[in-house]
């Protein structure tokens, strides 16, 4: 269909379902953008882009002296002496530059020698001008400061600092850590981290020492540096995004040129000096927008901690931080290019349409380049262009979908419904649930079910001090195993909680509560058996704790449904049966159990099992009366009629909802 000869009332029409497909296409990219491929996608365009527009200019301000492959190589040393280090500040302080960054621990003592060679080359003749390394503490990470003879901090409790005056030592000390996307690349640099005390990021502290001028703050988005705007990469006003990127960021000189003096007598003065390693021992090569760029032998651009760091000052001086789009003019675009894509499909004959839908998916990634070389302005193109190309076969299956649209509702009805339950059930279970899932209320309903909670006993203690990648693989190693367990006995899985799970037994179907509350009790016993299994098979193996669990249960009224908001929600429990089961478990600690349950679920179960015996009353957080507790002796359990041989009697149990 040509477009001349549609009537004005067609061009409305097909204006509106236009928008009405672009406003699902940005619903969909919406959903796909929370995927990690997505994202990680939207980063290397990111990276890209950074390459197609990147900085070729070079820095008047900021000189990088580094201990290169071939500076190290004639030092032949490792590692390299304080006194080596301190000779090169020296050599360095003769040229007289503004500010010198060190980009070095000066944590831990060497020789007494070495250390005060590296003093008296910080003090600089009663005039330091040297800022040294330090590290902020995180979840992973210690908090590392100068030692005293380098520097005596106004504040030690801070990341960042200033040395007390007239002290022997440098000027002072900032933080060098550097904010790690999720894909392993580095893209932004800190301002600060949070406090107390607030502290400044090494590249910052350099930044405003060497201008003698603050960050000022301006609004939520951007503050105000050496006359140039500060855009933050998030609402913290934590973070920017560097904008002046290169294969080499700053002009840099080899340390062994200093230290030997062939360099020019006034090539470091007045300058921003930083001093780094990049050679391969220091182990200090990292992943960035340039790694995307290929040397003359095919490898890879991989830039020191330090480069980055000097990329991040240039831009702070220079003016050249990333402006990243906001969320509206973001969706805007998406909405925008979508709804142009499929009016030109449902307008134009179906060749014509094509075209100008390809011509709209490259032109945003044109005018993302553009906005990027020209002003420093981030608006991601990938939403873009997946909002385009997802348009074209929505425009073109418009009428399908009308016609389909009640097999469509009912498929991601069950689609809803199973990934929901799915990964948390039996499939058995899942397809008995969609088979019955009128019976179901998502929306919330008070229910009688058996709750389940489990802790690893002393879980702090035994992943102190081991890596973090070491921990989360025992962790699952032992989450597999119970998740085995709960599904053979019809459990709900419903929370990771740390350490700890949270299981149901009765939803979202029911066998009856006295029976969900017998499943509870076998599952019970049955983790524990299967974690004294783990331990036998991990005996040999020091990387992996032997582990102890504590469970408690309890049944009783509750309140379930989905719960979230409108982008996301959970199907999950409320109410005091949920808080009790919790409080049981945390009860095993004092009464040295391994399982404890309620007299609601011991009155349920008192009649399957032997070897459950009273432990008397007990005070529980949040109660104002005690409550009567009960345990059950693993090893003296007779279980009068196992879930397996329910299952031999063809499941002969009726579910309810």
């Amino acid at each position: 269909m040509k477009l001349e000869i549609l009537s004005g009332g067609d061009l409305v029409r097909f204006a509106w379902q236009s928008a009405a497909i672009a406003a699902g296409t940005c619903v969909l990219v919406l959903w796909a953008s929370t995927a990690t491929a997505f994202k990680d996608l939207n980063a290397w365009t990111y990276d890209f882009t950074v390459l197609a527009g990147g900085d070729q200019t070079v820095s008047k301000d900021v000189v990088l002296v580094d201990v290169d492959e071939e500076s190290f190589a004639k030092i032949a040393r490792y590692p390299i002496p304080r006194s080596t280090f301190a000779e090169l500040v020296t050599k360095i302080e003769q040229q007289q530059p503004k500010i010198v960054g060190m980009d070095i621990f000066l944590s831990e003592a060497r020789t007494p020698e070495e250390d005060q060679a590296m003093q008296t080359a910080l003090t600089n003749s009663g005039n330091p001008n040297v800022i040294v390394a330090s590290q902020s503490g995180t979840r992973v990470l210690p908090s590392v400061i100068p030692l005293p003879i380098f520097c005596q901090p106004e504040d030690p409790k801070a990341a960042t600092g200033y040395c007390v005056e007239n002290t022997p030592g440098a000027l002072g000390y900032a933080f060098v850590n550097l904010p790690i996307d999720s894909d392993g690349f580095i893209r932004r640099s800190w301002l600060f981290v949070a406090g107390p005390p607030k502290a400044v990021s090494f590249p910052l502290f350099l930044a405003m020492n060497f201008t003698g001028q603050a960050i000022e703050p301006v609004d939520h988005a951007h503050g105000r540096f050496n006359g140039h705007p500060v855009y933050y990469s998030d609402d913290t006003e934590s973070a920017i995004l560097i904008g002046s990127w290169a294969r080499q960021p700053v002009p840099v000189i080899p340390a062994w040129k200093v230290l030997t003096g062939a360099v020019a007598p006034n090539a470091l003065t007045g300058k921003l000096v930083l001093i780094g390693q990049t050679n391969d021992a220091a182990r200090d090569r990292l992943f960035s927008p340039v790694f995307r760029h290929e040397d003359a032998d095919g490898s890879r651009v991989r830039l020191g901690g330090t480069e980055i760091m000097g990329a991040a000052i240039r831009s702070l001086l220079e003016g050249k931080v990333v402006r990243p789009a906001g969320p509206v003019m973001r969706w805007t675009a998406v909405l925008l290019f979508a709804w142009a894509a499929s009016f030109s499909m449902l307008t134009l004959r179906p060749s014509i349409g094509f075209v100008c839908t390809v011509v709209l998916a490259i032109l945003p990634s044109l005018i993302g380049v553009y906005l990027y070389s020209h002003a420093r302005y981030w608006l991601p193109f990938l939403p873009v262009q997946v909002g385009v190309e997802v348009t074209l076969p929505l425009s073109l299956g418009l009428q399908f979908i009308l016609e389909r649209v009640v097999a469509h509702e009912a498929r991601e009805q069950r689609k809803q419904l199973m990934t929901l339950f799915a990964s948390y059930v039996d499939p058995a279970v899942a397809k008995t649930i969609w088979a019955r899932r009128s019976e179901l209320s998502l929306s919330g309903e008070e229910r009688v079910a058996t709750v389940v909670f489990t802790d690893i006993r002393s879980f702090t203690k035994l992943s102190a001090g081991k890596p973090p990648a070491e921990v989360l693989k025992w962790l699952n190693m032992y989450v597999t195993e119970m998740d085995k367990v709960i599904r053979d006995y019809n459990g709900f899985l419903n929370k990771f909680i740390g350490d700890g799970l949270m299981i149901i037994f009765g939803l979202p179907l029911s066998q009856g509560p006295s029976e969900d509350a017998r499943l509870a009790v076998e599952a019970s016993l049955a983790m524990l058996k299967s974690v004294t299994k783990l331990n036998q098979r991990n005996a040999d193996n020091p990387a992996i704790p032997q582990l102890r669990i504590g469970i408690g249960i309890h049944t009783g009224t509750l309140m379930a449904g989905s719960i979230g908001s409108a982008s996301r929600q959970e199907y999950s429990v409320i109410g005091s049966t949920v808080n009790l089961a919790s409080r049981l478990e945390s009860l095993n600690k004092a009464f040295k159990t391994e399982i404890l349950m309620s007299r609601a679920t011991h009155d349920m179960v008192a009649r399957e099992f032997s070897g459950i015996r009273p432990l008397g009353r007990s005070s529980v957080a949040g109660l104002e009366e005690q409550i009567e507790v009960f345990t059950i002796d693993p090893e003296a359990t007779g279980v009068h009629m196992t879930y397996a041989a329910l299952l031999d009697q063809e499941r002969g149990h009726k579910w309810t909802a």
